[in-house]
């Protein structure tokens, strides 16, 4: 049987190095890269009750472990949970710790971000409004409500928490989506300093359920935006 030399290996590795994967954080934090693009990604509600593979009547399969891999296949060091039923503002206090805890190890605030959809963008907007670290990178897809998730972000606005918000902030939302849309009034409470704001409403006839499977048009500049590019 035909065995490759140690050159070779050494060298097709060096020529095709592998993808960063997704790892606990607890494992990102034990190697620690400084030059790593680090990606939090917080998946929707849904997943909280049914998992991975959760299904919805209306939008079809979450493709949780494709999305996973959309992002690993980018270079990017994805840092990912599968949650259970969770208080959002508890769950946020979670992530800032450990995104202290990252930078403290010699990440560099500017190449971590957390993006998140649905439940998990509304988390990332809480996580913004409390880290206030103007270089973390945040991607609210179809988390700022109308609809069905309208209530908690209208306790958002009532208590100013736009006011506090700081990063650079990328919104997606489709503009056939019932249940999210604008992120624009809560970053209307803002100063704008330490802020930096861009919105992509995105035509699909997808809604709410463009973001159950990675396509083009929201995982690839979510990537990009991740890795630095805009």
């Amino acid at each position: 049987m035909y065995r490759p030399s140690l050159f070779l290996v050494l060298a097709l590795a060096l020529l095709f190095p592998a993808a960063a994967g997704a790892v606990s954080f607890e494992k990102a934090l034990r190697n620690p890269d400084p030059t790593g693009k680090y990606l939090f990604y917080l998946h929707g509600a849904i997943m909280e009750k049914q998992g991975k593979n959760a299904t919805s009547k209306r939008y079809g399969t979450y493709m949780y472990d494709q999305i996973i891999k959309h992002f690993e296949d980018r270079d990017l060091i994805v840092i990912d949970e599968v949650r259970g039923t969770t208080n959002p503002h508890k769950y946020a206090s979670k992530i800032v710790g450990q995104i202290h805890r990252l930078m403290a190890a010699g990440i560099p605030s500017g190449n971590i971000t957390v993006a998140g959809f649905s439940k998990g963008g509304h988390i990332a907007l809480l996580i913004a409004s409390s880290l206030r670290q103007p270089d973390v990178g945040f991607v609210i897809m179809a988390g700022c409500g109308k609809g069905i998730t309208a209530r908690s972000f209208n306790q958002f606005l009532k208590a100013k928490r736009g006011a506090r918000l700081k990063g650079r902030i990328y919104s997606i939302y489709a503009s056939s989506d019932l249940e999210a849309g604008s992120c624009r009034d809560a970053i209307a409470q803002s100063s704008g300093e330490g802020l930096r704001f861009h919105e992509n409403r995105i035509k699909t006839g997808k809604g709410h359920g463009l973001f159950y499977q990675p396509r083009p048009e929201w995982i690839n500049p979510t990537a990009i935006f991740a890795r630095g590019g805009r």
